[in-house]
């Protein structure tokens, strides 16, 4: 819950809005892969979220040492959470997520692409027409050649409905 805490490294303890702050300062890779070994069974699905843009705002190292093993991890944990993000959040996740790949930073395994068209799915009633044009680019670039054709065919649907 919100009020739990968490024990830090050097016995301090902080709360959930305090392990959101340091996720969003971690500056390097390193600082970030600590606190997801640590703490990341207890990040929730914003603690999620945010370590995916902080991530984005972080010098590429190309996918390698550290920071491949943090989008490693973020990729576990973003399965368990994704559910968890409403229909924004689920967008900008999947572009932050194509943003990565296309800068050769991360491959999305298939067990995350399988989910993250499944969640398109579930939340597709509550998607903007941009929602659903952005999504369709962003699963294209993270190379899901072959999206699930029901899903095209329901984010298509999506799209005439909301535009007309």
């Amino acid at each position: 819950g919100v009020s739990r805490r968490l024990t830090g490294s050097t016995g301090e303890s902080f709360g959930r809005a305090e392990l959101m702050t340091l996720i969003d300062q971690c500056t390097d890779a390193a600082g970030l892969l600590r606190l997801v070994e640590k703490h990341g069974q207890s990040f929730d699905a914003d603690h999620v979220f945010v370590a995916w843009g902080t991530v984005r705002e972080m010098p590429s190292a190309a996918g390698r040492g550290d920071e491949g093993l943090v989008l490693q991890r973020l990729q576990v944990l973003t399965r368990g959470k994704i559910g968890e993000w409403d229909a924004q959040l689920f967008t900008i996740g999947v572009n932050l997520m194509a943003e990565l790949h296309l800068t050769k930073r991360m491959e999305v395994d298939d067990e995350l692409a399988g989910e993250l068209q499944a969640g398109a799915k579930a939340k597709l009633g509550d998607f903007k027409p941009q929602d659903v044009s952005m999504l369709m680019w962003a699963l294209e670039k993270m190379g899901i050649k072959k999206p699930d054709a029901d899903l095209v065919e329901a984010m298509q649907g999506r799209a005439r409905e909301t535009a007309g």
